[in-house]
């Protein structure tokens, strides 16, 4: 039996380049992240992981910082030293934000660009969370595979080609051969990098940078060559997504939730002699040292979190005070206008919390929002009261993306028509059958 956990997204970020101040608190309220406080959530998460004298493997598909700071990264290697000098066996990916990317510092009024880490430098720097231990390597050290015991190996991508996925093909077939090879030594074999190949709710086939180019295409191909199982971050959210190829093959995405912000989530997996993986998600810390305004550290994710989404949604509508007057409004009224009831538990619920509500979901996992709820009927209500103007939208956005060919159908799809199993299951690794499992809390 095998056990380890996985997180994702830590993005630390050292302090001293300054996490506070009017540009850095501008910033922070479109942010999921809490980065001011990534130091103290680390530590808190690290600690708790420590405890655990059972489980000692560790996986950290990428974003180890907020933006490649060489403070930052420096610091962040440090923490995972310490970890490590626990008896833990840390292995990373370096995420988009790792390396090559644009890195600033904050002082007052004023954001400033500072130096930043390559993702060559990358390679050297986190060695011995990784490469240091692989029993294989490519020539471009973008791919490596550990032992994690005598039947399962851990297949790692570094992020360097940009989640575009730029000349993707230009390894695989390294790929492949590690692959095959784990294949004719009766071993399972599993990925893990940063950003997902499978979307995690039908509205992320659009953005070009939530999973990589190509994804399905390449899960496809891993699928039929054996390989069943990736690990991924990148997109903040909780999400299993399954592939079944032509061949009826199977290949399945596990996307984790950022450390630092909601739902700020830890997965832990179990895979037993019979190729069974449990798999159990639970909230990154119970606490953290830092002044949460009374809040626990659930409520302080939470908040953050629906901050974020209330600004994006606001700044998204031009008019401001037409914005105040739209979110606002309560879901009873919005009925009437639309010449239908809405039900009893709703009326006094307001379209922004509502919205709020719905993102909150699809990024926590397990979207609650079926066929059969309120909230659910409400919107299939609403869309087919605006339905001529639904039907001109469809034209006009299905030439350019035919997910919009049916709207309806998409937003219902969106906030989960049928219930969604992201946080606790149990996977087949022979079938890829995923079974949920009931009654884990977050803080189990």
């Amino acid at each position: 039996m095998l056990s380890f956990y996985v997180i994702c997204d830590p993005h630390y970020f050292e302090n001293s380049l300054g996490a506070a101040g009017e540009a850095y608190e501008a910033r922070s309220l479109t942010d999921q992240k809490c980065i001011a406080e990534t130091g103290a959530i680390i530590d808190a998460a690290f600690a708790k992981l420590a405890e655990d004298h059972d489980t000692n493997i560790i996986i950290i598909p990428g974003d180890l910082t907020f933006n490649g700071e060489p403070e930052s990264h420096a610091a962040m290697i440090e923490k995972l030293s310490e970890l490590k000098k626990l008896g833990k066996e840390i292995y990373i990916v370096s995420g988009n934000h790792d390396g090559d990317h644009e890195a600033y510092a904050f002082k007052d009024a004023e954001k400033f660009t500072i130096p930043n880490v390559s993702h060559e430098d990358l390679k050297t720097l986190y060695a011995d969370f990784g490469l240091n231990q692989a029993i294989a390597i490519d020539h471009t050290k973008t791919c490596y595979v550990v032992q994690l015991c005598d039947t399962v190996r851990l297949l790692g991508i570094n992020y360097n080609l940009g989640a575009k996925n730029s000349g993707f093909d230009a390894y695989f077939d390294w790929i492949l051969a590690q692959v095959e090879d784990a294949k004719q030594n009766g071993q399972l074999i599993f990925g893990m990098m940063h950003v997902p190949m499978l979307p995690g709710s039908p509205i992320l086939e659009l953005p070009t940078d939530a999973t990589i180019k190509d994804g399905k295409k390449f899960a496809a191909r891993l699928a039929n060559a054996g390989l069943p199982l990736m690990f991924t971050g990148h997109m903040h959210m909780q999400s299993v997504n399954k592939l079944v190829t032509q061949q009826g093959n199977f290949f399945v995405d596990i996307c984790t939730g950022s450390l630092v912000g909601g739902p700020a989530m830890i997965r832990k997996c179990t895979i037993d002699e019979n190729l069974s993986m449990t798999v159990t998600s639970h909230a990154s810390v119970l606490d953290f040292d830092w002044d949460k305004n009374g809040m626990t550290a659930d409520e302080y994710f939470a908040w953050r979190f629906e901050r974020k989404v209330r600004n994006e949604i606001e700044g998204a509508v031009k008019d401001k005070k037409l914005a105040q007057k739209l979110l606002n409004i309560r879901l009873g009224t919005l009925a009437k206008i639309l010449l239908f009831r809405a039900d009893k538990s709703l009326k006094d619920k307001m379209l922004i919390d509502v919205s709020c509500d719905i993102v909150r979901r699809v990024f926590y996992g397990d979207q609650e929002f079926t066929s059969e709820t309120p909230e659910h009927k409400f919107l299939m209500k609403v869309l087919r009261r605006l339905r001529l103007v639904i039907r001109i939208a469809e034209k006009k956005l299905a030439s350019k993306n035919e997910i919009f060919a049916d709207i309806p159908a998409l937003v219902s799809e969106l906030i989960g028509k049928e219930l969604k199993i992201d946080n606790h299951c149990v996977i087949d690794l022979k079938s890829g059958a995923i079974a949920p499992i009931e009654s884990v809390g977050r803080s189990s």
